[in-house]
């Protein structure tokens, strides 16, 4: 093991710890611990996004996907920028507005006030402790195989080592540790990965198209065909499954809940898009770029830690290392407080009616944090063998149920109780249901959760009352007529 190596990571959790130690003296209420007070800068919720955002899901799991199918991968990066956009632009100022004024903690919260059903509560709360999990469970398979391939550490101790840290500083320092933490590992994460895809770049004398052409030609191409390691049609699904999960994952749209005014909003937003965008294609050049250097890899999920192993001085290694930590890590931390919040908020206080002090409360989530914790980890000790084949299905599923809660409760006022439930139940059943089918008849689960939830969502939504107009009122604000509107509102 080399010591360069292993001193950079140690460094790195040790900040961990302090960061985390840092936000529980800053953690003073319920409000601090799950929405960092409502006063946080564009700058903390972008980073927090976008640490989310670039996960083990993209740094192990898109690096791998790039080396095998080729450059039409693109296309898969575009898709995530423009859903990023489309959700800091069309929710943001909303979900924030409305939040502040409900005093909204979590997801569900925002279902019960806006179609004033605790039935649509109960049923976002289990989706996403359901389908959250799994998301969690791919960041320690990918924590596990890095910290053994680069270090030697078995897998299994890797595993439990990266659990208990991020335990411990979600536990005892809440949302806020987490926004710290991110903006820490977020700019690790940008240095890292430059510093990897600067080495790549000198090893193959910046000639990739040319050298990977020879090695892929069914990948050198603008969109697959029938040489390419995809079909056409399973490739456009995977890019709806991209759109949606980056659309509507609830642990990116929370952020927005932390939000101090709209001119936060709007300095975010330059922040993320700008990010996004450099990020999604230096995450595909980097399998590219992998393809060239190591074209026999036998398992592709190791492209990014082989070129990190072989291509990097110890130092460099180390930080890139940190790199891969921090995007598995950040992305652990912000699923593991939406599943807290809403073990603790709406299936104990809300759904089963426990009055707690607001001190028990925080005792109670941190105690939530450790069972959750340890049946990720449990999970995460035997995972399946291809890293996307875990994590994109949830992500999935999630984006898409999501989107169609938000946007639609945001922005149709005819949208109600039962619609939205429809839209939660028949999403996730047929989404699950026809994956585990094999999606027959050429059709992707994707494609077929939305031909079946969108109509019967706009159908049960016709069928039954619509929300009163006293809660429609306090989602869809109106101007009056030559009056000026409201500071920062919008972006």
């Amino acid at each position: 093991m080399n010591t360069i190596i292993l001193g950079v990571m140690l460094a790195y959790f040790v900040c961990l710890f302090f960061i985390g130690w840092y936000a529980n003296k800053k953690t003073q209420s319920v409000d601090d611990y799950y929405v960092g007070g409502r006063k946080l800068g564009g700058i903390l919720v972008a980073f927090t996004y976008m640490a989310s955002l670039v996960s083990a899901g993209a740094l192990v799991g898109w690096t791998s996907l790039s080396y095998k199918w080729g450059m039409f991968f693109i296309f898969a990066a575009t898709t995530v920028t423009v859903s990023t956009f489309l959700c800091w632009y069309f929710l943001g100022s909303k979900v924030m507005r409305t939040s502040k004024e409900l005093n909204m903690y979590t997801i569900p919260d925002f279902l019960e006030s806006r179609f004033e059903s605790k039935a649509a509560r109960l049923v976002a709360s289990v989706a996403l402790i359901v389908f959250m999990i799994p998301l969690m469970v791919a960041q320690y398979k990918a924590a596990g195989l890095m910290v053994n391939m680069i270090t030697g550490i078995p897998y299994d101790y890797a595993v439990i080592l990266f659990g208990a840290i991020v335990f411990l500083y979600v536990a005892f320092g809440g949302y806020l540790a987490v926004v710290y933490t991110d903006i820490a590992q977020g700019l690790i994460m940008l240095v890292g990965i430059s510093v990897l895809l600067g080495a790549a770049f000198i090893k193959t004398n910046g000639l990739l198209g040319v050298q990977y052409a020879a090695l892929n030609p069914g990948g050198a191409i603008s969109w697959p065909d029938a040489s390419s390691a995809v079909s056409p049609a399973f490739f456009l699904a995977f890019l709806m499954l991209t759109f949606f999960g980056a659309l509507g994952a609830p642990n990116y749209i929370r952020g927005f809940y932390a939000l101090k005014s709209g001119k936060a909003l709007k300095q975010g937003f330059v922040i993320i898009i700008t990010i996004v965008c450099v990020l999604e294609v230096v995450i595909v050049l980097l399998g590219l770029y992998g393809r060239v250097l190591f074209p026999e890899l036998k398992d592709s999920d190791m492209t990014v830690l082989t070129m990190m192993k072989q291509l990097l001085p110890p130092f460099g290694a180390g930080l890139t290392l940190a790199a891969l930590a921090a995007a598995m890590m950040s992305t652990m931390d912000s699923i593991l407080i939406v599943c807290t919040s809403t073990v603790e908020n709406d299936i104990l206080k809300h759904s089963l009616g426990y009055s707690l002090s607001p001190g028990r409360r925080v005792l109670v989530a941190q105690l939530t944090t450790l069972v959750i914790g340890i049946i990720s980890v449990i999970w995460g000790l035997y995972p399946p063998k291809l890293l996307a084949l875990l994590f994109y299905p949830a992500w999935g599923v999630l984006g898409l149920i999501f989107a169609i809660v938000f946007f639609g409760g945001l922005y149709w006022k005819r949208f109600n109780a039962a619609g939205v439930i429809t839209a939660m139940v028949c999403g996730s059943v047929t989404f699950v249901g026809w994956h585990l089918l094999g999606n027959p008849f050429g059709l992707y689960h994707i494609q077929v959760a939305l031909l079946v939830t969108v109509p019967l969502t706009i159908i049960a939504t016709y069928l039954a009352p619509p929300t009163s107009d006293a809660t429609l009122a306090r989602f869809f604000k109106t101007k009056s007529a030559g009056a000026a509107p409201a500071p920062n509102e919008t972006i």
